[in-house]
């Protein structure tokens, strides 16, 4: 199947900006009552696109891909979703992300995010996190994640921040 150069790098822009919104941070002490603030570098590490089809206006494609974040979040997310790429080059994403890895005070667990997100025709992109599940010391956070960035050559990179917090122990 063959992609423009345009529409791999939407994709990878997207998927990365949503990976990064995984990312769950705090300091010792935040009470379920704080929230804590988060932030970071992610970077798309590889994306699989599963489908693609053309209709009168988009060009709709189902993809995957995996990101590597560092910051308040350490180490890596997993994305799937659908992107809607524009005849403008604009487009949009909805998807659900994975992050396995820890907080960076080293609380280990999973996240789980809804992401939802655009991208312009500079290759732009913006997405948002939100949080809907956790495993391990990362269960019961609440919280979101933007993640801003921009698509080079090996797929979407950029930073993320956000606030972050705990219902029950501290973060």
């Amino acid at each position: 199947m063959f992609i423009n150069k345009n529409l791999f790098i939407s994709v990878l822009m997207l998927m990365s900006v949503a990976l990064e919104g995984c990312a769950p941070a705090g300091k010792a002490g935040i009470t379920a009552t704080q929230s804590s603030a988060v932030s970071g570098a992610f970077i798309t590490t590889s994306t699989t696109v599963h489908s693609s089809m053309e209709d009168k206006f988009n060009t709709i494609i189902e993809l995957s891909s995996a990101t590597t974040y560092t910051g308040t979040l350490e180490g890596t997310s997993t994305l799937s979703g659908t992107l809607v790429l524009h005849r403008d080059d604009s487009g949009d994403f909805q998807g659900i992300e994975t992050f396995t890895g820890s907080l960076k005070n080293g609380k280990p667990g999973t996240l789980t995010f809804q992401v939802t997100g655009s991208s312009d025709l500079y290759q732009a992109t913006q997405l948002t996190n939100s949080v809907t599940g956790g495993t391990g010391s990362l269960a019961n956070l609440q919280g979101g994640l933007l993640k801003v960035g921009i698509i080079k050559d090996n797929g979407p990179e950029g930073t993320y921040t956000g606030q972050i917090s705990q219902a029950g122990d501290p973060l």
